[in-house]
C-alpha cells in the first residue's frame, strides 16, 4: 500500500518495521483505514507532536519565530502520513481520511509536510484548507519539502 501511493522510492519495509511500530507509542496517536469493499484504499495516521522528534524538531528550525510560537510550541496534531492507491484516488477518500484525522484528536492546529514538486499533492491540501508555511530541510537524501498548517475548528 505504502509502496503502490509513493512509487518505488516508499521506505515500505523500514516503515513497517520500525517506524510505524515507534509512532504507535506517540501520545494521541491515530491511525485510520479506507476500504473500498475487501481492499485497502487508503490510510492515514498522525500525533501529538513534541519537541524532540525528528520531524518537529526539522520543521521548528525552518520556521519563523513567531510561526514556531503559533505552530509548534503549542500543542499541535501532525498528520504524519496519508496515502490513498493510485487507483481509488480523485474518489474524496484521501479527503475523507484527512478529515477523520483531525475530527478524532483534541487540538486546535494541525501540521503536515508534503513535497515541494508534488503539485497534486499541493492542490490536494489547498483544497482542504491546508496553507503553505514554510519549505523543509530534511537533510541530505531527501527532496525539497514543504510544511502546511490547518487552524481547527470545532467540529474539523
Amino acid at each position: 500500500m505504502h509502496r503502490s501511493a509513493l512509487g518505488a522510492g516508499a521506505l515500505s519495509d523500514e516503515w513497517a518495521a520500525t517506524r510505524l511500530p515507534a509512532h504507535t507509542t506517540r501520545d494521541g496517536f491515530v491511525f485510520l483505514i479506507a476500504r473500498e469493499g475487501d481492499e485497502v484504499a487508503g490510510f492515514g495516521y498522525g500525533y501529538t507532536g513534541s519537541s524532540g522528534q525528528w520531524w518537529t524538531d526539522c520543521v521548528s528550525r525552518s520556521l519563523t519565530t513567531a510561526q514556531r510560537a503559533e505552530w509548534i510550541d503549542t500543542e499541535h496534531f501532525e498528520i504524519v502520513e496519508l496515502h490513498v492507491r493510485p487507483s481509488y484516488q480523485r474518489r474524496g477518500i484521501g479527503s475523507a481520511l484527512l478529515a477523520q484525522l483531525l475530527t478524532r484528536q483534541p487540538h486546535d492546529r494541525a501540521l503536515l509536510s508534503t513535497q515541494t514538486g508534488s503539485r497534486k499533492a499541493r492542490g490536494f491540501y489547498a483544497k482542504n484548507g491546508w496553507s503553505e508555511l514554510a519549505s523543509v530541510d530534511f537533510g541530505p537524501g531527501y527532496p525539497p519539502y514543504l510544511v502546511l498548517g490547518k487552524k481547527l475548528l470545532a467540529g474539523d
